[in-house]
């Protein structure tokens, strides 16, 4: 089989995790809070970790949960005001849309979306603009999960700090494929998962919250220590951990980290460059082709996005997959307003998305079984 699907779930898993993941289980279960123990649990090695990744001093303001999609609505449930207004971006997934909705339906809340054309490109003015002091809250894509597309994070933010405006960014593809320093970041709130570019199991990702930001508890319950209060625990990151932590997939993911952090981003993401690279322009060569991705030499996260004439995007996928065992992402990828931006919607489009596990020879076989579907030499 080839794998071309790692923007929606990166695989094959590095040597190593399922076994992490096994250790895990096979250990007699313990509590984080409650027991006197010698030496760090893997939550909290797995915390260290992921600040170190992103450059960010405090672990205790590492939250872990189920992915972004959860912390994604963690943050914005936490930070939104009634009655203010929220700025985001037609880049987003529907992790951010769909909470957003609800939001506005419920009232109070009021959405500003910011254009971002083709390749999904956020224009710094154009966001600027939309902030007014109303404005209570901005939540951006970093890596749009569509393209490719990279907004200026730390642009944005600058934006948004002067204005005293917290910044909620979606990291679901940028960590793990380019570098992200949130030491420089205290009003912001990033949402990361473990399934994607940082090669973890499903099931696990968290939230990190910015030193100036104090969220609104948005799910409470047990946590193992001062079950006498009516309240959560006031201290990091517990009053946020409700329930029992994925503990298996946390110790998946510690192991995963470890490789990412040895070979380094910038070798990871000079890999997805050449690949993608290679891809585009083979594609360009054929007829009827578009490409809807950001340039090659900016594309870090190895996401191509492209459309056949006269071939729906859907049918190609599936003649990938049953008749060359090659998997390829096609639809809308839970990113509605992008595929509005590009022309696509409602079909979608054709979405290949490398790993550092691919390499040159299966992109020169997917491309072959592309002219052999398509009809083209």
């Amino acid at each position: 089989m080839i794998y071309f699907n790692n923007a929606a779930t990166s695989y094959p898993k590095p040597e190593g995790t399922a076994a992490a993941m096994g250790q895990c289980l096979a250990l007699p279960p313990s509590n984080l809070y409650r027991e006197d123990v010698t030496q760090k649990s893997v939550i909290t090695v797995c915390r260290e970790k992921i600040a170190g990744l992103f450059h960010f001093s405090d672990p205790s303001r590492v939250i872990f949960c189920s992915g972004s999609t959860e912390a994604l609505n963690m943050a914005i449930n936490g930070l939104v005001r009634p009655g203010s207004r929220v700025v985001t971006t037609t880049r987003e997934h529907n992790a951010v849309l769909r909470p957003l909705s609800y939001l506005c339906l419920a009232g109070g809340v009021h959405v500003d979306t910011v254009r971002c054309p083709p390749p999904g490109i956020l224009d710094g003015r154009r966001f600027e603009n939309a902030l007014t002091r109303e404005t209570g809250l901005a939540v951006v894509n970093h890596i749009s999960n569509v393209t490719g597309a990279e907004a200026d994070i730390g642009a944005i933010y600058s934006l948004c700090e002067a204005r005293g405006i917290p910044l909620i960014v979606d990291a679901s593809q940028s960590a793990g494929a380019i570098a992200v320093d949130f030491s420089s970041m205290p009003l912001a709130a990033l949402a990361f998962t473990g399934h994607k570019a940082l090669l973890g199991p499903k099931g696990v990702g968290g939230l990190i919250v910015g030193r100036e930001l104090d969220l609104r508890i948005w799910k409470s319950g047990g946590t193992g220590i001062r079950s006498d209060l009516e309240l959560m625990p006031d201290a990091w990151p517990i009053k946020y951990e409700a329930g029992t932590l994925n503990e298996p997939g946390i110790a998946g993911l510690a192991h995963s980290l470890d490789g990412i952090l040895a070979r380094g981003l910038s070798s990871i993401g000079k890999q997805k460059i050449d690949l993608t690279r290679h891809l585009v322009e083979e594609l360009e060569k054929f007829d009827g082709v578009t490409v809807y991705s950001e340039r090659p030499e900016r594309n870090s996260s190895g996401i191509v996005c492209f459309n056949i004439d006269h071939w729906p995007a859907a049918d190609i996928g599936y003649v990938l997959k049953d008749a060359f065992d090659i998997r390829v992402r096609t639809g809308l990828h839970c990113a509605p307003l992008m595929h509005r931006e590009l022309g696509t919607f409602p079909e979608g489009a054709i979405r290949v998305s490398f790993s550092a596990a691919n390499h040159h020879g299966e992109v020169e076989t997917f491309l072959q079984a592309l002219k052999t579907i398509t009809g083209q030499t």
